[in-house]
């Protein structure tokens, strides 16, 4: 009997043992789950006043006693503290020098990421400050924009400086995003702050020239949060001191276009590392980013998720009078010749004898998402290898259906249903799951998705925009959007970014 007590005690120190790690900061305890372990609510950085408050974050702050799981709740609302933290999950089973996936949030979650650490990558869940505390921007010294993303760089510093004590390499790093997250993850490879910290690159759904995430009047927004024609130092320590719950209120208020404040280029200053020295368009046009193997693409039906909203602003009926009034806030017209001929440009590309929800929905997929994704693409392509997808895989999972209108296709965010899905999928479903969780940790462990796979995912080229169609069949697919693409082209480059320029 005082044998088998003993060897009782021998198996629960040993276990004990197992879920306790330790870093710099102090130890950490995790959750043992299906195949792998969770150390969850690390904080890897730290910001200490209201001073601080919307400026890149201090250090991590450390504990003595063990560092028990814990339940982020992050969002616009909540304290500094709630945002700067990470979770750690790392495969059960015996080995080491697993690679890394560090996964930028673009919203809440959830984040079930069981499927990819069990085929053997270590995955790192980035929280960050979001709304006003994440992507306020001034400029100064004060408040200089860009804190969100900050976040994510110090995320990678921490990645580089402990995952080691995970038994992951720091070598092997690839950072991913979805939709804003994606727009985050491109703003990462366009700055000199995270160089030598990531070796690949996934964006999903999103890209830093979307305009609903760059804002070229980030200074202007600033001003209009606090009805201000002038920022003065009281107006500053205004907004240093306010609750964040007021900003958040005052920031929803705005009459801006998508979200009330984004990624940013900052002045120079000697008192705050720059994330950004240009806008991401100039940035990639000077071939000023960091050239790594990437994963690049969007869902066929990303639009979808608007439905609901289009039904309710009887979209249909007014494209009978004409389309100009669904073109992008972010154009900039000298007249309104110029508004009604791009209106026109439009009418004839998307809704000639065609005025079908079907159209409404293609044309807010490429007027806010493929559009902007394929221009990121012809960048990169020329200086990186690029691995372009088209995901139209049409399951249960994702945006649910709405009623009267048909889901064909993939909506936006539709493919994180799979990808961080736990449970047990059977049939198309399953399949479509074991596919794409393979092709994405294939990218992670050796910078190529179809490494020693049935699947040849080709490389895209400058000369011809090749992409794999990710649907119930893996194919490799011309770039089906060409045509629109050479049109949404023209109208960008007529109407925004000549008419949107930053001096550095």
């Amino acid at each position: 009997m005082v044998t088998y007590k003993l060897l009782v005690i021998l198996q629960m120190t040993m276990v004990t043992s197992q879920d306790v790690i330790s870093i710099a900061q102090g130890m950490l305890r995790g959750i043992a789950r299906d195949g792998y372990m969770s150390y969850t609510g690390i904080p890897y950085a730290n910001v200490t006043s209201s001073m601080g408050r919307f400026k890149r974050a201090g250090l991590a702050p450390r504990w003595f006693d063990i560092r028990n799981p814990r339940t982020l709740t992050c969002s616009t609302v909540s304290a500094a503290e709630d945002c700067l933290q990470l979770d750690v999950h790392v495969p059960s089973v015996v080995g080491g020098n697993w690679p890394v996936l560090v996964w930028i949030t673009g919203g809440s979650g959830p984040y079930n990421p069981g499927k990819l650490v069990q085929e053997g990558i270590i995955v790192v869940i980035v929280y960050h400050r979001l709304g006003p505390a994440g992507f306020l921007c001034l400029g100064n010294d004060k408040i200089p924009g860009n804190a969100g993303v900050k976040d994510v760089v110090l995320a990678l510093r921490w990645v580089r400086d402990n995952i080691v004590a995970f038994k992951g390499n720091p070598a092997k790093v690839v950072i991913a995003g979805q939709s804003f997250g994606a727009a985050m993850a491109e703003a990462v490879t366009l700055s000199p702050m995270a160089n030598g910290l990531y070796h690949g690159v996934i964006l999903q759904s999103g890209s830093a020239l979307c305009p609903w995430s760059f804002n070229y009047d980030a200074k202007e927004r600033a001003r209009a949060l606090g009805d201000t024609s002038e920022i003065s130092d009281d107006y500053i320590k205004t907004l240093q001191d306010s609750k964040i719950e007021d900003l958040v209120a005052k920031a929803n208020k705005l009459d801006v276009s998508y979200f009330p404040f984004g990624i940013c280029v900052e002045d120079p200053s000697k008192k705050e590392e720059r994330l950004l020295f240009a806008a991401p368009y100039d940035l990639l046009s000077s071939k000023k980013d960091n050239s790594v193997p990437m994963i690049v693409g969007y869902n066929d039906n990303e639009a979808y998720v608007f439905v609901s909203i289009l039904k309710e602003a009887n979209v249909l009926k007014r494209l009978r009078i004409g389309a100009s009034f669904l073109l992008p806030d972010d154009l900039k017209f000298l007249n309104e010749r110029e508004h009604r001929q791009t209106g026109r440009q439009i009418a004839d590309m998307y809704f000639k004898d065609n005025i079908t929800m079907a159209s409404v929905l293609a044309y807010h997929r490429d007027a806010f998402f493929t559009n902007h994704i394929h221009r990121s693409v012809r960048h990169h392509v020329s200086t990186s290898a690029v691995f372009y997808y088209q995901f139209s895989f049409s399951g249960d999972l994702g945006v649910r259906p709405e009623p009267g209108v048909r889901k064909i296709g993939a909506a936006h965010s539709d493919e994180l249903a799979y990808l961080f899905y736990d449970g047990t999928l059977e049939g198309e479903e399953g399949a479509m799951q074991r596919r794409l969780v393979k092709l994405w940790t294939n990218f992670v462990k050796h910078l190529n998705p179809s490494y020693q796979s049935e699947v040849t995912w080709e490389q895209t080229r400058p000369d011809s925009f090749r992409l794999l169609d990710i649907g119930a069949e893996l194919k490799m697919i011309d770039y089906p959007h060409s045509r629109t693409a050479r049109m949404w082209d023209d109208i960008y480059e007529k109407y925004y970014y000549t008419r949107n320029k930053i001096a550095n």
